[in-house]
């Protein structure tokens, strides 16, 4: 399978851009027939029907649907029928969210592991195997069934239509995909993938010189939606406000994905195109999808899955985020760790269920700690009112210490002892700050932006 698809990785390189446009449309053809037909409609329904639950009901429905999810595992998945054993649980002591506690914590190194007991005894040929980045890790495989991955793209489709972007509205997207060669600086750097009306924007070629023309190929375009990457659309935002220029079109909205949208970010974008973002929150493992609402509130959709927020001893409403997949039993994780944190809109309502997040703060290896061991989240407000900044990374290799890496705005005068003074404001005086000037922040190699890295 590799190989066919470095295979073809070759021919679309090599073809000129009308073939390139032309095969980026018969794979989008082949994808829309897998992602939109058949069981897609179903699903689409359902989400609607839910919509109309009152709190009772919507528990009722995930205690439900989690009792079948258990007792399916405990029948048919080698994995689950040890651990159960282990701890003593059969599947009728776990009826209702509440019960979750009495399985352990599923951590990502124990699928990797063991992947082959998380399958079916009875043997399912999956619809798709979904592969993670690897960006922060190893890469995963997971086995997808076609209800769970339908159901993943119409609960985008539902978010998209939520806020204002009707099914198949011209969108352009700003993502990992490599379009071209990376040293291939002519224009155009867009390609067109016509079953979805989408235009799909190159995020590793643009800078000062290359702008016009993206300026042009968006103008001629007329998107009404944006989506993609908070670092590549926030760089394309840049790029405008660098050139005093504006945008030939109007969005109706901006969607953004995979990344931590960070409050800077979000001014600048929101600031250039003149519409709102609203982010969502959702995983290569598909057991959980959270997009924001109008109040900007991540709000987990039920179907899904069922979200927990385990508070640590030092917050009442902050802690890891744990999933459990209501839909996938082609490889069901049940309280998986993924990795990441969040933050509670209201810590007065029960954390396990759909619960509300005021925010999704990143991975617990991204905190930056202070020389006390304090372990500090969301540190983007470090940033704010200090001019003169085009992108910056945190970087800490030791307790109590940090470099920032920056990317200076030529447009502005930037001010340091204002972002060191920031820093020890949040993370402490002894906390020690050194400013580092780069001409470009690197991308991981899923073209993914990291706001902190900790080398530790």
């Amino acid at each position: 399978m590799q190989f066919t698809m470095k295979i073809a990785e070759k021919i679309y390189f090599r073809s000129p851009t009308l073939l390139q446009n032309l095969l980026i449309s018969a794979y989008g053809y082949k994808l829309y027939q897998k992602r939109y037909k058949g069981l897609y409609h179903e699903l689409r329904k359902e989400l609607e029907d839910i919509k109309g639950f009152s709190t009772p009901e919507t528990k009722a429905f995930q205690d439900e649907r989690l009792h079948q999810m258990v007792t399916y595992c405990a029948s048919q998945v080698p994995y689950y029928q040890k651990l159960f054993a282990e701890y003593g649980v059969r599947s009728n002591d776990i009826t209702a969210i509440e019960d979750l506690q009495k399985i352990p914590v599923l951590n990502k190194q124990t699928i990797l592991e063991q992947s082959h007991n998380f399958r079916p005894k009875e043997p399912i040929k999956p619809f798709m195997v979904q592969h993670t980045s690897g960006s922060t890790g190893t890469p995963l495989a997971l086995d997808v069934d076609e209800r769970t991955y339908k159901l993943a793209m119409a609960l985008l489709v539902d978010h998209e239509e939520a806020h204002g972007i009707p099914f198949g509205a011209k969108r352009a997207t700003f993502a990992g995909r490599m379009l071209k060669p990376a040293d291939d600086m002519n224009p155009p750097f867009s390609r067109f993938n016509r079953a979805e009306n989408q235009r799909l924007f190159s995020s590793y070629h643009i800078n000062e010189h290359t702008f016009p023309h993206y300026k042009k190929e968006l103008d001629r375009f007329q998107p009404q939606e944006l989506i993609g990457y908070p670092s590549a659309i926030y760089d394309l935002a840049t790029h405008y406000q660098r050139s005093s220029s504006t945008p030939g079109f109007q969005a109706k909205a901006i969607i953004t994905n995979s990344e931590t949208l960070l409050q800077w970010q979000r001014q600048k974008i929101e600031s250039v195109f003149g519409c709102r973002i609203f982010d969502y929150y959702g995983t290569a493992e598909y057991v959980i999808f959270a997009g924001q609402d109008e109040t900007g509130i991540y709000k987990p959709n039920p179907i899904i899955g069922i979200t927990e927020v385990e508070a640590g001893a030092d917050s009442v409403d902050t802690g890891r985020l744990l999933a459990t997949t209501l839909a996938n039993k082609q490889m069901p994780l049940l309280r998986y760790n993924l990795g990441d944190t969040a933050t509670l809109s209201d810590p007065t309502l029960p954390t396990t269920g759909t619960p509300g997040l005021k925010s999704v703060n990143g991975r617990v290896d991204d905190y930056i700690e202070t020389s006390d061991g304090r372990l500090i989240g969301r540190i983007d407000h470090i940033f704010k009112g200090v001019d003169g900044i085009q992108e910056a990374q945190v970087v800490q290799k030791q307790p109590g210490s940090a470099t920032i890496r920056l990317v200076k705005d030529s447009m502005a005068v930037f001010n340091e002892s204002i972002l060191v003074s920031n820093c020890k404001q949040r993370l402490g005086d002894d906390f020690r700050v050194t400013v580092e000037h780069v001409q470009k922040i690197p991308r991981g190699r899923n073209g993914k932006f990291r706001s902190v890295i900790k080398e530790t």
